[in-house]
């Protein structure tokens, strides 16, 4: 019994070694656990880690067939626009229609010409003297088919082989007609012509296609890209002409003698030698001796208007370069002009009454034009401004002004454009003056 007895002590640290112990082992088992779920978890990424790299493979695989299968189609297509562009089934089907018309019509002409025997022959056989003749027929044709190969070798003419291809395959044709239609009936014997004469007419063709294919050797889209600039260009051209006929008609409606002018010209030179611009010009100095649209009466219009001009003006006692100015001004402040007009003028003009009120006149319109636009706010240009001293008359200028008004015979007679003739130039301004100057003085002489 005593020993077996442990203390209390013992006992506790037993049970505190067990309890340690076991603790430990679920430590462990735990710890096994986990590392079973990270190794499972490891185990799931690396096969998923595979899937990717099969299903990227597979995808690789799959773009790589892909790519070879187009490859494949670009090839075949190629090569069928190769073959397309080159006839190439166009001709073996020309050599298959001539291979079963040969097929067709040799056998009806064999059997044709070994029936063939004498009236007055009581036993007949077949007739193997006659036997070359069908292929010699049929065989005549195709001499005219390559004739026609061997002259566009040579580069010599073609059509006498294409008659004597046409004349020898008619004649085939027609005995295949007769004893075809004798025999057969009217449908067999056109379709035995048929067999004699569709294969050299075809072979024909096809060497006249292989003749142009050879002297043009543009592509396909090459020739469509030509045809389509050659009807742009023709539509171009064509609508040139209308223009041209146009202008011509005009022209010759309204300068009828420089209209004939040009035409000589035109014909005189070689066909595109001149263009129809120059032309025309030469056709206008020929007959005007001034430039393009510009006539003497046209020339002497505007003398015309520009004298009138010049003596308004200077009845007004404006310069040019003030009337300008003063348009402007009405312009860019009035755009519309209004009923006046943009220098305060009436725009109809009008007569001046019974008499014409001549300078006069014009000066009381140039005058009343000029207070329109005081009362605007502008002062008009070419006047002095208040401000600004007035140049003081020479009395040598007053003297030559005198002089002119009594060689006129009347002061009224004077304007600001002979003065300033007679004095050698100068200001409108200064010139008015001294036109007032002489013509104020007058009473004072009287």
């Amino acid at each position: 019994m005593s020993s077996e007895y442990r203390s209390w002590k013992e006992r506790d640290a037993d049970a505190a070694l067990t309890s340690a112990q076991a603790e430990k082992t679920k430590a462990e088992a735990e710890q096994v656990k986990q590392s079973a779920v990270v190794g499972a978890a490891q185990t799931e990424t690396a096969l998923l880690a595979e899937q990717i790299k099969r299903t990227k493979l597979r995808n690789q695989l799959a773009a790589a067939a892909d790519t070879a299968k187009d490859d494949k189609a670009a090839r075949n297509e190629r090569r069928r626009e190769q073959r397309d562009e080159n006839g190439t089934t166009f001709k073996i089907l020309v050599n298959v229609v001539m291979a079963l018309g040969l097929l067709a019509a040799l056998p009806a002409q064999i059997s044709y010409f070994l029936g063939l025997h004498r009236k007055d022959d009581t036993n007949p056989g077949p007739a193997w003297t006659l036997a070359p003749i069908p292929f010699f027929l049929e065989l005549l044709a195709w001499v005219g088919v390559m004739g026609t190969r061997w002259a566009h070798r040579k580069g010599l003419p073609r059509w006498p082989f294409w008659i004597l291809t046409a004349a020898l395959a008619s004649i085939a044709g027609y005995i295949n007609l007769a004893h075809g239609s004798t025999e057969y009936g009217p449908v067999a014997g056109w379709a035995l012509a048929a067999t004699s004469v569709i294969g050299p007419l075809l072979a024909e063709v096809r060497q006249f296609l292989e003749s142009k294919a050879a002297e043009d050797g543009r592509d396909l889209k090459q020739r469509a890209t030509d045809r389509r600039a050659a009807r742009e260009a023709t539509k171009a051209k064509q609508e040139q002409q209308q223009i041209e006929k146009a202008e011509d008609e005009r022209r010759k409606k309204l300068f009828k003698h420089e209209f004939e002018e040009f035409e000589r010209i035109m014909a005189a030179y070689p066909t595109g030698g001149i263009s129809r611009e120059v032309a025309w010009e030469r056709a206008w100095d020929t007959m005007h001796a001034l430039p393009l649209a510009v006539t003497a009466g046209s020339m002497a219009a505007r003398e015309v208007a520009r004298a009138a001009v010049e003596s308004l003006l200077a009845d007004a006692g404006r310069s040019p370069e003030s009337v300008a100015v003063d348009l402007f001004l009405a312009h860019a402040f009035n755009p519309n002009g209004g009923d006046d007009g943009p220098s305060g003028a009436p725009a109809g003009g009008g007569s001046d009454g019974p008499t014409g009120g001549g300078s006069r006149a014009r000066s009381r319109k140039a005058s009343e034009g000029a207070e329109a636009l005081g009362r605007k706010g502008k002062q008009p240009s070419g006047r002095t401004s208040a401000k600004t001293p007035e140049r003081p008359l020479d009395p040598g200028h007053i003297e030559k002004v005198r002089k002119l008004a009594e060689a006129l015979g009347d002061v009224d007679r004077l304007s600001a454009r002979k003065v300033r003739e007679v004095i050698g130039g100068g200001s409108n301004e200064y010139a008015v003056r001294l036109r007032d100057a002489v013509k104020n003085a007058r009473p004072n002489a009287d």
